[in-house]
């Protein structure tokens, strides 16, 4: 009667399915990393939907003006002194909320400005500003304390923050407005914006982080192009987190995906501020609340 024998794998047989499941790996890898990062941009453009929505409700309660998107709003002396002009700085606050923490009463939950492809989320974290920290104080953010301006990144860890707004829909930076001459300048109403859809409100942005300390800032307020370097670690370049671009939100309350256009020019230098916001202005993403155009410039 005839016995069967268990018959072993050779080493080269071994091998061989080694050398296929690596290639197999190799292939499918990628794919599976493209396909977490789909869904996290998805997620992150939902919330950029929910804060578009949300700062519309806030408009259409407050004269059909957005929330703020400016620092010198926020950071500045409530009252005037003697010369008619209010002190400006991170020493101050002067009640008016900037737009994350006066659009949440129309959304409710703070995770909703987090991204999740964030690794840094330092949106509302800067060491020593007292403009920051009244802010987190007066609307009882969950481990606020008096006194967190002072401990490294304790503002980052209350209020997680992935986005930015943009400043220039603030009148304190029309063209001829000083900072040294600050009346207490309010943002645009919607009226003077000429073409919602194209101007942008707020978009992904990334942090800076000090290789020192490791203090992590990025601040709710930005530009196109805002520190813009050659070696990709500004502000503005580590907001293209989602397969090559990011997610806006624009300001007829709209949120829309778009890829970065380079950041470099062809010698590898940094493209100054100007130059990425004409590039954008020509994708019909426009910064200027009088834009009339994608050629517009101030």
């Amino acid at each position: 009667m005839p016995t069967h024998q268990n018959r072993a794998f050779t080493l080269i047989e071994l091998l061989v399915v080694i050398a296929i499941i690596a290639i197999l790996a190799a292939i499918l890898f990628p794919v599976f990393a493209q396909a977490r990062e789909s869904a996290r941009k998805t997620s992150c453009l939902s919330n950029a939907k929910q804060i578009g929505l949300a700062c519309i409700m806030y408009a259409q309660d407050y004269d059909e003006t957005l929330p703020e998107t400016g620092w010198d709003g926020p950071c500045s002396s409530p009252t005037p002194g003697s010369n008619g002009y209010h002190a400006v700085g991170d020493a101050y606050f002067s009640g008016v909320f900037s737009f994350p923490i006066a659009s949440h009463p129309y959304i409710k939950t703070w995770q909703i400005f987090q991204c999740p492809s964030d690794p840094d989320k330092g949106g509302f974290n800067k060491t020593g500003s007292y403009c920051y920290e009244a802010q987190l104080l007066a609307v009882n953010m969950p481990n606020s304390y008096a006194g967190m301006r002072n401990d490294v990144n304790a503002m980052l860890r209350s209020f997680p923050l992935s986005y930015a707004g943009n400043y220039f829909l603030s009148s304190t930076y029309d063209p001829g407005s000083s900072r040294s001459a600050y009346r207490g300048n309010k943002m645009h109403p919607l009226a003077k914006i000429q073409y919602p859809s194209n101007v942008f409100y707020c978009a992904d942005v990334g942090s800076q982080v000090s290789t020192t300390t490791g203090t992590v800032f990025a601040g709710w307020y930005i530009a196109p192009g805002y520190g813009n370097n050659a070696t990709g670690t500004g502000r503005w370049p580590r907001g293209k987190r989602h397969q090559e671009g990011r997610n806006w939100v624009f300001c007829d309350g709209h949120a829309k995906f778009y890829k970065d256009p380079p950041f470099l020019r062809p010698d590898g230098t940094a493209k100054s501020q100007t130059e990425v916001m004409a590039e954008y202005a020509r994708m019909g993403i426009y910064t200027y609340p009088e834009a009339t155009g994608p050629d517009y410039t101030r």
